[in-house]
């Protein structure tokens, strides 16, 4: 999603460059200079400057979306046809194929013990890990529609992401902090010892790769006065595993896949699934998408990083999306059957009433963004009173959800 203005440090005009010929190896970048980042082609990635800028092609007959069409996306499931046969692989491969850095534990909910596996380090041992994550623009070209061809550029939202609370510090009410290492730190309050800390790394940024969408694999329409483009999760998913080879990934990098004004299905979602570890075996490879939204062009419910914070959170808390918990159904009226996930973006973010959960705003660089609220561990295991800081069960708002989960409500 992308903001009316960017913040200062990455407002310069300019346009993504052309991608180098010869891969090189990728290089880790501060995100202060988001503008100058090295990019795995040598050459540099620019932040385009207006909102307008974004986009280029004829725009002007583009068909209106459907009422409600962005809020059904926005409560979509949808999940890559291939999640299932990943999964399935991903467990036959077992725990020496996992080579983020990650932790393991348990809990219990009515004589059940659920296991997890989260990323970073036991919250006893004190340690701080950083994780490493490769952010990929995707230059989105929508080619062959009645209205005219349309290309979505990325530099806008990438440069806002660099500058964003994913991986700069911002002040919650458990002190200052990165997002992410903030809300685990509240979650393991009670268990964490001094010095414990789950940091996103500064990014490396990629060059930009472009995805062709034609009719037979999207949509293209306008919201709020603005093209806004949808791929087929399918065809989206598919061009993102011909990418993954191109960007000479580590072990311990996960690519972070950024649209600008275009969705998939869904407006974001993370996946695991096997790779070649270069050795004749296979390791488990990470990915996140999120789509980046101009706030002007659908309101703060669903605008910049709410669906960037909602995907990292769950990377975090539930990498290889085998993390299972007692079956619960959406607040707050709990009328609606999710299943047994440990998906902490969920509860709030996807649910038939997520409109009553109002995003966070958070000023920082010279930008509001605005966070979805995400649910603690203690909301999934109905641990009462809540071990969490100050007995909380949602972040960083923490009055938006006081009570753990439900269980389903049965058939009827």
């Amino acid at each position: 999603m992308s903001p009316a203005a960017p913040p200062p440090a990455p407002a310069r005009p300019g346009a993504p460059s052309r991608p180098g010929r010869r891969h090189r190896p990728l290089r880790r970048v501060a995100a202060a200079a988001a503008v100058t980042a090295l990019a795995a082609g040598g050459s540099a990635l620019a932040s385009v400057g207006p909102a307008s800028a974004a986009t280029s092609g004829t725009t002007s007959a583009l068909p209106q979306a459907p009422a409600g069409w962005l809020a059904q996306l926005a409560r979509s499931e949808r999940t890559p046809a291939a999640r299932a046969a990943n999964a399935a692989a991903v467990a036959r491969l077992g725990e020496p194929a996992r080579t983020l850095p990650r932790f393991r534990g348990s809990f219990t909910t009515d004589g059940t013990t659920y296991r997890y596996t989260m990323l970073g380090a036991k919250p006893e041992s004190g340690r701080t890990v950083a994780l490493h994550t490769v952010v990929v623009p995707l230059v989105m070209r929508f080619t062959g529609f009645p209205s005219g061809d349309v290309t979505f550029q990325p530099g806008q939202a990438v440069g806002n992401i660099l500058t964003s609370p994913i991986f700069q510090t911002a002040r919650y009410v458990n002190g200052r902090g990165q997002l992410t290492d903030q809300f685990q730190r509240a979650t393991f309050a009670s268990r964490m010892a001094p010095g414990w800390h789950t940091l996103m790394a500064p990014p490396v940024v990629s060059r930009p790769f472009t995805i062709t969408v034609t009719p037979k694999t999207g949509q293209l329409q306008q919201v709020g006065g603005a093209p806004l483009g949808n791929m087929s999760i399918d065809a989206f998913d598919a061009q993102l595993h011909r990418i993954l080879p191109k960007l000479g990934l580590g072990p311990d990098q996960t690519p972070l896949f950024v649209t600008q004004a275009v969705t998939a299905d869904a407006l974001g979602y993370h996946d695991a699934f096997p790779v070649p570890d270069g050795s004749g075996g296979q390791r488990v490879q990470t990915l996140m998408y999120t789509s980046w939204i101009d706030i002007a062009q659908i309101g703060p419910l669903l605008a910049d990083v709410s669906t960037l914070n909602h995907e990292v959170a769950e990377w975090v808390d539930d990498p290889y999306i085998d993390n299972h918990t007692p079956q619960w159904a959406f607040p707050p009226k709990n009328e609606v059957c999710f299943g047994e996930g440990l998906e902490v973006g969920d509860p709030i973010g996807n649910g038939p009433d997520f409109a009553l959960f109002p995003t966070i705003p958070v000023r920082l660089n010279g930008y509001t963004y605005h966070l979805q609220n995400l649910s603690t561990l203690q909301w999934f295991s109905r641990e009462v009173p809540s071990s969490a800081f100050k007995g909380i069960y949602s972040f960083p708002d923490t009055t938006q959800i006081t009570t753990p989960s439900a269980p389903c409500p049965p058939p009827s």
